[in-house]
């Protein structure tokens, strides 16, 4: 059966410490069939001198005009591929040898299936450790209603079909959470194929965007909630799934930035459970150590 073509996205702003090892990744693949889509988004870094050391033919550069937002600059990316399918990999991030090939059940499977992904492993990089990231089986098929529980799709882990990522892209008013917008439009109406396997990795460091910006975190997620279709089943069963995130996500930007008396109450009137714990422990720690304990949740 004749192979398909997969555009891995790789997108990078200041990724000089991590990039070769992404890249390398790439080069390992058994499955050989693919070009790399490299938006450098105006780097000051030596990145965009590491990309090009690598010589492949199937690599290709592209530079932004100017530093844009994440999901502009994907978007932009999305308009360069050539591929039946695209997979994302964020330039801190990398994949085992049998990521790709580990996919070909996807790459022949039926209209009904839009997206693909898989579980994949955090790697905490100051304490050089590995853990699992979803620790249940990782379901197919139309998984909205379980992804608005708990989402528990890594960006890096995705492969997609081109026509459908094209039509969903990505909002580009969004910094942190487009790809969980996207894939949530998307599995409305489109089934997804879990994988079990743990193929990447993902990297938890100190200069995570995400980490670093939960007020930016929060405020997205705010504005995301505000413009959902409540009379959609799934989404007035999971309203209060999706309310209690967004709570949580505002008590994480209260700890680091307004801890006062008033946190203390909000935090008491979360939904008890091991994160209502951690909260409250985090809130009695001295300040300095509050950013820290908060990267690991």
């Amino acid at each position: 059966m004749k192979k398909k073509l997969v555009s891995i996205i790789v997108n990078c702003y200041n990724g000089e410490k991590y990039i070769l090892q992404t890249l390398k990744s790439i080069l390992s693949q058994e499955y050989e069939k693919f070009e790399v889509i490299f938006i450098d988004n105006c780097s000051t870094d030596l990145s965009a001198k590491i990309y090009k050391s690598v010589k492949d033919k199937r690599f290709r550069y592209f530079k932004t005009r100017k530093n844009i937002n994440l999901y502009k600059a994907r978007n932009l990316a999305l308009k360069k591929c050539k591929g039946e399918f695209v997979a994302f990999l964020d330039a801190d991030d990398w994949w085992d040898k049998n990521f790709l090939s580990s996919r070909q059940k996807f790459f022949n499977s039926s209209k009904e299936y839009g997206f693909s992904y898989s579980n994949c492993y955090h790697y905490y990089e100051k304490n050089k450790k590995y853990k699992i990231f979803f620790k249940n089986k990782i379901p197919s098929g139309f998984i909205l209603n379980k992804l608005l529980k708990y989402y528990f799709v890594k960006l890096s882990t995705i492969i997609i079909k081109t026509q459908i990522i094209k039509f969903y892209k990505f909002n580009p008013k969004y910094n942190i959470i487009g790809d969980y917008d996207s894939i949530i439009r998307i599995s409305e109406k489109y089934k997804g194929m879990g994988f079990q396997n743990n193929l990447a990795y993902i990297r938890i460091h100190k200069d995570n965007f995400t980490h670093n910006n939960r007020k930016i975190f929060f405020k997205e997620f705010k504005y995301w909630e505000k413009r959902q279709n409540y009379k959609n089943i799934y989404f007035k069963n999971n309203k209060s799934k999706i309310l209690e995130r967004l709570n949580y996500l505002k008590l994480i930007y209260l700890l680091l930035n307004k801890k006062n008396a008033k946190l203390i109450t909000e935090i008491m009137r979360y939904p008890f459970g091991y994160l209502k714990i951690k909260l409250l422990i985090i809130y009695f720690l001295p300040q300095f150590l509050v950013r820290f304990k908060i990267k690991y949740l």
